[in-house]
This record gives C-alpha cells, sequence and structure tokens, in this order.
C-alpha cells in the first residue's frame, strides 16, 4: 500500500476484513466528523472487549488480519513528524511538547503491536524486520581505528530490539530479485523487498501534518487510559491463557480452538502489558504499577512465553521512556530491573 505524504495517520484493515487499526473515523478531512485519535492497541483488543472474553472471541482476536506494513510505516512516518514537531517548537512550548507526546505515544503504540502480533505470512515478516532497521538503538558499523564504548545499557537494548522483531526463520523473506542483463530502471531497483519509508516524507524539515492537528495530538496525550485496569487485564488474560493450554493438553475435542484462543488471550496480556508501560503518567501510583508490570512479564519468561514477545515489552518501555512529555529528570527513575531472557 501507496502511503503518500499524510494529513492523517491511515492504519486501515486488509482487503480480506478484520479490525481498522485508524485512529480517528474514516470520514473525510473536511467533514464535521468527530476528530479523536485513538489507541491503536485498544482498537486491534475491541473484538475481544472486557476482561472475560469468550472462546470465540479470543479466536476472533487471534486470527484478525491486520495489515502491519501499513502499522509500521505509520509508525516510522509518527517518529519522523515527532522529530519535525520538536525541531520546528519553540522553548517552553508547551502545546508542541504536548503535540510531540502524542505522536511519540501512537507510534510506540504501533511499533509494539508490530512486534506482539504473530508472524503468519510474509507480509507480517517484511513488516517486523523493516521496523528492526528502522527504529530504536542501532548498531551501526565504526571505522577501524574507532575506539568502541558500547554501554552495557545499550547493548542490552540493543538485544530487545533484536527479539522483539525477530521471525522464524522458516519464514525469512527472501531477497529481492537482482537486475538481469535486459532489466532498466536501475537507479530505483529495489535493494529491499519492503521499503519502509517509501513515499514517506524525509526526516527532518517543517512538520508534514501534525501542525494543522495540534488540538487532536495534544488531546490523545492526555488521553491516558486506566494503568491499574490494565494490570488487572493483563494478569486475567495471562491466568486464561494458562488455563486453556492445560484444558488443550487434556485432549477435548476443541483442542485446536482452545489452543487458538490461548494464544489469544496471551497477546491481549502482552498488549495490556505494553499499553501499561507506554503511556507517560509519572506519579507514585503509576511508577509502582508500572513495576508491577515488569514482576509480571519476569515471571512470563519463567511460564515459557515467546522470547519475541518479552523483548517486545522490555523494548518498548524503554523507547517509551524518551517521551517529550515526561519530566526531563523520568528517565532514570523509568529503568526497571528487567530479568535476562529465557
Amino acid at each position: 500500500m501507496v502511503v503518500p505524504q499524510m494529513k492523517v495517520p491511515d492504519m486501515t484493515k486488509k482487503n480480506e476484513g478484520g479490525r481498522s487499526l485508524a485512529p480517528r473515523n474514516s470520514k473525510a478531512i473536511d467533514e464535521p466528523a468527530d476528530t479523536s485519535l485513538r489507541d491503536p492497541i485498544a482498537v486491534a483488543m475491541e473484538v475481544a472487549a472486557g476482561d472475560d472474553p469468550s472462546v470465540a472471541e479470543l479466536v476472533a482476536l487471534r486470527r484478525q488480519p491486520l495489515d502491519l506494513k501499513n502499522a509500521a510505516r505509520n509508525a516510522k512516518n509518527l517518529h519522523s513528524e515527532e522529530f519535525r514537531v520538536w525541531l520546528a517548537r519553540e522553548s517552553g512550548d508547551d502545546i508542541g511538547e504536548a503535540v510531540c507526546g502524542g505522536l511519540e505515544i501512537m507510534s510506540i503504540s504501533l511499533i509494539a503491536l508490530v512486534a506482539l502480533w504473530p508472524a503468519d505470512d510474509l507480509d507480517a515478516a517484511e513488516a517486523k524486520l523493516a521496523l528492526d532497521q528502522r527504529t530504536g538503538v542501532q548498531l551501526h558499523k565504526r571505522e577501524k581505528d574507532f575506539e568502541s564504548g558500547l554501554e552495557a545499557q545499550t547493548a542490552r537494548r540493543i538485544r530487545w530490539r533484536r527479539g522483539a522483531f525477530a521471525v522464524p526463520a522458516l519464514i525469512l523473506p527472501p531477497a529481492p530479485v537482482a537486475p538481469q542483463s535486459d532489466d532498466r530502471g536501475l537507479s530505483s531497483w529495489p535493494l529491499e523487498r519492503f521499503d519502509l519509508v517509501e513515499h514517506l516524507p524525509k526526516r527532518g524539515g517543517p512538520p508534514a501534518f501534525a501542525h494543522t492537528q495540534v488540538v487532536e495530538w495534544s488531546r490523545f496525550a492526555r488521553s491516558a487510559p486506566d494503568l491499574d485496569a490494565l494490570l488487572q487485564r493483563a494478569n486475567k488474560m495471562f491466568e486464561t491463557c494458562d488455563r486453556l493450554l492445560e484444558l488443550a493438553g487434556r485432549g477435548p475435542g476443541n483442542a485446536s480452538e482452545l489452543l487458538t484462543a490461548a494464544e489469544g488471550a496471551r497477546l491481549m496480556g502482552y498488549l495490556a502489558a505494553c499499553q501499561v508501560m507506554i503511556w507517560p503518567i509519572h506519579n507514585r501510583d503509576a511508577l509502582a504499577t508500572k513495576k508491577q508490570v515488569v514482576a509480571l512479564i519476569n515471571r512470563r519468561g519463567e511460564v515459557g512465553d515467546p522470547a519475541s514477545m518479552q523483548s517486545a515489552v522490555r523494548h518498548v518501555t524503554a523507547e517509551s521512556a524518551w517521551i517529550k512529555t515526561l519530566p526531563y529528570d523520568a528517565r532514570d527513575r523509568l529503568t526497571f530491573d528487567w530479568n535476562e531472557l529465557v
């Protein structure tokens, strides 16, 4: 899907159906309509709303087709727009700071979705690999005469990013086809199967769209969900996942359905955990809730959850510590006691 220079980020569903991740309604911009932005993680979980979903609802959530390539491209575009807005704002501009916060919350939420959603097909795998190469802390090649100074925490963040976007080896996409003797158009010959930044505005320069949506983005930055309720949801979904796996292991006739439902419950648990860690509420209660999520995810490592899902929570937590609406000194208090991945 080609994404031009956007006025409104459009996280649309696949053609074959499924949930839309559009952060606002789909009416035309010039119509008098509700222009509120929506948390894409909350939108993705609407198919199994509440903390006591049925087996069928969990299966529907796990099987819903999301356009992860579009989500990945929008995540990158929002991150770049946040950079542009930050360059353009004046010192002490609280509204501009709130716009930056809203853009980054939306971007990291989409990153969490792409990282956590299973790589069921080649499109999903390509979306994950593209985000891995374009977001987060990167390990760049250095000249031979450059003295390396990689800090331990930076190395951990790189491992978390790589783990979050890892895909099964059996669905690794092949390299792009190389040009043959009679081929032309060589100046634009694709270097990748999926170019994450194709048709997106360049990094830097003036804002591309957020300057016309100041109210919407600043309001979105202040629309934080109930973190305690999300923590409770994560706990409940993990308990549901474990119970369904045990029931499926007893060999009932619908064991396959129960296994899929367990995957859906686990996915909901990790999505809720990511929401808690992304939203930049910074007070004593919120920090305590975030620490409970860290303890919860540490325990999921002992259960044997996929390492990619454990890495995803760690990755988005590290990225969220840089959201501009946080106090300047908050980053030090948002460094948590994660277990090593198991």
